[in-house]
């Protein structure tokens, strides 16, 4: 996924070196706009309710939590605009949507199937500002907006960097419990390093469509990818804490922490006949003893990603261009005669 990038990103500082000098100053212009739509985490928690698949095919279709976003953009010519977005969403996840074959005498667990055991769950806000750039694929005119008109739409890719924050939380009990300060990979205890940050970069990509509905408006459909700098979105990357190491974590946590951060015998494969997935404790709360120390809690070799699509409504501020529309100053009638613009 990363060379994606590399060669999205490339495009994008292609087109601006090379149409930023090209013709088209009458498709300069600023705009503002909103735009809303749905999120989807991709992180180690929840997924599609089959055995784990990768990328877009293991999207938890019922965990889908929305953002709203505020932009401004300016358009350089036909081809070339930049961007800064300011997006608050929410992200959820939970491994009770997933599901799978539990082991058996005869065969091993599906994928799916320990994550539906691992039973976790997180929610989270995110607050988000975003520099980006655009590449339109078919030359647009934001001031274009009479029918028929080539340059009133245009499909476009762009890409850039954010800058957000994350904060998340679970429910234990009916309480909302912040996970972070928990620790609940060890983190503050000796040997286990220390607490993730709760701000990180990401990188973007996006593809979208726009569309000129009036001199004014223009309507856009969007999809954007966001490959981050962290793995502790959903508050999971490495194992679980060695079962020995619990009363220490329980005497800086307290005692519910440590139901917290191992869910397992909650969930709907809470049967203590399963401890070997991750050790620990039965559902009494009871230490027990296992040679299965550090058992896996996520996938530490993959960093958090999330997708979200938008529909934006962008408004032309300053001076509006009245480019090929009836009867305006400048441009030309289906009979090919020209409207002069008045002079004083």
């Amino acid at each position: 996924m990363n060379n994606v990038f590399k060669v999205l990103l490339g495009m994008i500082l292609l087109g601006v070196s090379v149409q930023s000098f090209a013709q088209g100053d009458d498709a300069k212009g600023h705009q503002v706009g909103l735009a809303v739509g749905p999120t989807f985490p991709l992180t180690d928690l929840g997924g599609a309710k089959k055995t784990g698949a990768p990328f877009i095919r293991d999207i938890d279709f019922p965990a889908t939590r929305f953002g709203l976003a505020a932009f401004y953009t300016y358009n350089f010519n036909e081809w070339v605009s930049v961007r800064g977005n300011l997006m608050w969403a929410m992200l959820h996840a939970d491994d009770a949507n997933t599901d799978g074959a539990p082991p058996t005498i005869n065969n091993n667990p599906d994928d799916s199937w320990f994550r539906a055991r691992r039973n976790l769950n997180f929610t989270t806000h995110i607050i988000e500002f975003q520099a980006m750039a655009q590449l339109n694929l078919k030359k647009y005119n934001q001031h274009v907006h009479g029918k028929g008109e080539k340059q009133r739409w245009a499909p476009y890719v762009g890409g850039g960097l954010g800058f957000f924050w994350f904060n998340p939380w679970t429910k234990y009990n009916g309480d909302k419990v912040k996970l972070q300060p928990l620790g609940t990979e060890g983190q503050g205890l000796s040997g286990y390093g220390s607490p993730y940050k709760k701000i990180a970069l990401d990188l973007i990509g996006l593809v979208g469509v726009k569309f000129n509905v009036s001199k004014r408006v223009s309507l856009s459909l969007e999809g954007w990818y966001h490959q981050t700098f962290t793995d502790y979105i959903d508050d999971v990357s490495t194992n679980y804490i060695d079962p020995s190491d619990i009363p220490a974590y329980v005497a800086l946590h307290g005692a519910e922490a440590q139901y917290i951060q191992n869910r397992a015998n909650e969930g709907k494969y809470g049967s203590t006949a399963y401890n070997f997935v991750e050790g620990q404790y039965d559902n009494t709360g009871t230490l027990i003893t296992t040679d299965r120390i550090g058992e896996q809690r996520g996938d530490v070799q993959d960093n958090d990603q999330f997708l979200h699509m938008q529909v934006t409504v962008a408004v032309n501020i300053g001076k509006t261009k009245m480019k090929n529309s009836t009867f305006g100053c400048g441009t030309r009638s289906k009979y090919k005669h020209k409207f002069s613009c008045p002079s004083w």
